[in-house]
């Protein structure tokens, strides 16, 4: 057994295994459990990854104030104006998930060949322990609610928030897809996103965001467009301005 100040051989040993199987991820040492205080591997790499002791999101307001346990897929989300980017800030994986001002900020996650057995086996170990939150299973239930065709994997991969180490984005969708069969997920009390669920649907809510999106979609979505609407409204402008003249000039 490793005194306090020494670091664990076991832990050295385990962080450096498992590393390989968490690309991208923080696995900082001084955050990792002694191998005394753990139950065994997976619960070692799971307080490993949750960084020990996960924040819980401000809640704004009641969870029963939201309509939907659950949110859009990221095709539907971005056509209602909302934007997508790589959380930069070291928050952790699931810790890092914000959203703010219409864009929704999630940190990077590499999928590799491993990443759903990982997933799979962290997930049991939480619905069999006494955990409050079940923060893998609500990440996953995100990630699920965001991916339901190659098309929303598509989106996510520009924007850096999936790195797709498969090739495949139709298995990353399948991934995503079947990880959450036949698992429990949290209530609305406890689920982690509640409060980015409730502010992307109070987003999605209001007519005005779907409409400015809609119309930077049809009408703005290249250089070209914005110049000719901008050519046409100094066209629109200047006529009205000869007509005004015009009228001036008669009655002079």
């Amino acid at each position: 057994m490793a005194m306090p100040n020494e670091r664990d051989p076991l832990v050295d040993k385990v962080s450096g295994f498992f590393k390989w199987m968490l690309p991208g991820s923080r696995l900082e040492r001084n955050n990792i459990i002694s191998s005394h205080e753990c139950k065994h591997l997976l619960d070692l790499v799971y307080h490993n990854w949750l960084l020990r002791s996960p924040p819980v999101l401000p809640r704004e307001s009641e969870a029963k104030s939201i309509k939907s346990e659950f949110i859009r897929s990221a095709k539907e989300l971005k056509e209602a104006g909302i934007r997508f980017g790589k959380q930069e800030e070291s928050y952790g994986l699931f810790q890092g998930v914000r959203f703010e001002k219409g864009m929704m900020k999630i940190p990077c996650l590499t999928v590799v060949d491993t990443t759903e057995s990982l997933f799979r086996n962290l997930i049991a170990y939480e619905q069999c322990s006494q955990s409050q939150h079940l923060y893998v299973t609500d990440y996953m239930t995100l990630m699920d609610c965001l991916i339901n065709t190659r098309e929303d994997v598509q989106i996510l991969r520009h924007c850096g928030i999936i790195d797709n180490g498969l090739g495949d984005d139709e298995m990353v969708c399948m991934l995503f897809n079947n990880l959450g069969t036949n698992v429990m997920i949290s209530g609305r009390d406890r689920f982690y996103y509640g409060q980015v669920f409730e502010r992307v649907e109070m987003h999605c809510a209001r007519r005005r965001n779907v409409w400015m999106a809609k119309l930077r979609r049809n009408y703005f979505n290249s250089p070209w467009s914005l110049i000719s609407f901008i050519a046409a409204l100094s066209l629109l402008l200047l006529t009205f301005l000869q007509t005004v003249f015009t009228v001036m000039s008669t009655f002079k």
